[in-house]
């Protein structure tokens, strides 16, 4: 059960449960400290009907429920029995229908996340002396085990929170990729191997992108002539990037012109990448015509 709760909430319900089937508890419970505020969130046990008078919030500021049992074991993280419930100088306000369902002994568990006491589990026997010293030592254990699946279950919760921001900035990062109105690729740096290309780089070569992902630059007729492409791999080893490199491409119908190559590295899908970018000098020499600044855009591309 530790092992498969991915919540709080199914922790506390089968805990309880587990503790009435297994443990002969004639009543679990669990409460959750929340400020001065202590929430009942769990609950097992053919003694239940003890609890039907007992609110599901308690507050600690009243100064009855502030030296009570589970109060003490909330703040000071002690495990607390009661072996004799029915004559106890410290039972609370609810004893006497506590005794009415059979309540005789009660044992509360302090549990820890990241090793602060969020809650406190309460069981109850129709035993008196029911909780010796072998019983003790065993729940000390399940505390513990609680307190272990709290924490795996924050640690998963915070692995979730990251998951999300991670893809909702991969979502955000793949619109801006695809809609760059210059080719765009991710190249893995150890395969030389293109991960993924935007619109622009497929529509540059007449190409699907099916048949370019996965493939190495090396593998298509077009491109960068493989002398130049050497000289790019060469310079992103020496430089660990490429910045403003003019590079001679091989369009879709065997043309050669130049472009200019910039490459940053990334990390994609868990591998070293480049992101790179690239720029048709006869679009830059067009725009520098019109009156454009002539200096060359930090603009790259793998086409």
């Amino acid at each position: 059960m530790i092992l498969r709760a991915q919540s709080d909430a199914e922790l506390w319900r089968e805990a309880c449960d587990i503790c009435v089937d297994t443990g002969k508890s004639v009543l679990a419970c669990v409460y959750v400290l929340d400020g001065m505020l202590v929430h009942r969130v769990a609950s097992a046990g053919p003694a239940s009907k003890l609890l039907e008078n007992v609110p599901p919030t308690l507050d600690m500021n009243i100064p009855e429920l502030r030296g009570s049992y589970t109060a003490q074991v909330l703040f000071d993280g002690v495990r607390l029995v009661s072996n004799d419930y029915v004559l106890d100088p410290r039972a609370g306000r609810w004893r006497e229908e506590a005794v009415k369902q059979g309540v005789r002994a009660i044992a509360w568990i302090p549990l820890r996340r990241a090793g602060s006491v969020v809650a406190a589990l309460m069981l109850c026997a129709d035993q008196r002396d029911y909780f010796d010293a072998e019983l003790l030592q065993s729940l000390d254990e399940l505390g513990e085990d609680l307190s272990l699946a709290l924490d795996s279950i924050e640690r998963n919760r915070e692995r979730l929170a990251a998951q999300v921001q991670v893809e909702a900035g991969l979502d955000r990062f793949r619109t801006l990729f695809n809609s760059a109105p210059v080719p765009m690729a991710i190249l893995s740096i150890g395969e030389r191997r293109l991960l993924e290309v935007n619109d622009a780089l497929c529509s540059w070569y007449g190409m699907d992108r099916s048949d370019i992902i996965g493939s190495v630059p090396a593998a298509h007729a077009h491109g960068l002539v493989p002398e130049d492409r050497e000289q790019f791999f060469r310079t992103l080893s020496t430089d660990g990037k490429v910045s403003n490199l003019l590079l001679r491409v091989r369009d879709a119908h065997g043309i050669e012109h130049q472009e200019i190559f910039n490459a940053k590295p990334i990390e994609y899908l868990g591998q070293a990448c480049c992101l790179v970018t690239s720029v048709n000098m006869q679009w830059i020499d067009g725009r520098c015509g019109e009156g454009a600044q002539s200096n060359a855009p930090n603009l790259p591309g793998l086409s």
